[in-house]
């Protein structure tokens, strides 16, 4: 049983990587920009999901230095597609609306708030049915 159970999560987390497969912030995903130990890490996949129309949803979170915070957001802004941004005194948001793939549409958003010397910072890939940023806005915003 366990090993059914290892090898499905397995399966899974190649899946995952397989959708984000290209992306210029994948260093991040692993590992490669902030230490994994740093990184929180959540994977949904599945029904949980089915209401707000998504059917993946992948976030890193951290709390880092200012450049840590940058380069991050430097790697979001490589990916030159459509973007809707934020930024206030003490916190940024970026959200990005990729090219489909798979038949579906693929969202990364990025946010930092500030915290004194230091940056809290979430970064989410989606995949769904979602057809805009628009869209993917007001469900976030409603539920």
């Amino acid at each position: 049983m366990k090993r059914i159970i290892i090898l499905s999560l397995l399966v899974l987390t190649t899946l995952a990587l397989k959708a984000q497969n290209g992306l210029r912030i994948m260093p991040l995903y692993e590992g490669k920009i902030i230490p994994q130990e740093r990184l929180v890490e959540t994977r949904v996949r599945g029904k949980m999901l089915s209401e707000y129309h998504l059917s993946f949803f992948h976030s890193i979170s951290f709390t880092g230095t200012k450049e840590e915070a940058q380069s991050v957001y430097s790697l979001m802004k490589e990916e030159n597609v459509f973007a809707s941004e934020y930024q206030g005194k003490k916190v940024k948001t970026l959200m990005l609306q990729l090219p489909r793939k798979d038949e579906k549409n693929r969202f990364l958003c990025y946010k930092s708030k500030q915290k004194g010397e230091r940056s809290e910072v979430t970064v989410i890939y989606m995949e769904g049915t979602l057809t805009s940023l628009e869209e993917l806005n007001k469900t976030l915003n409603m539920k």
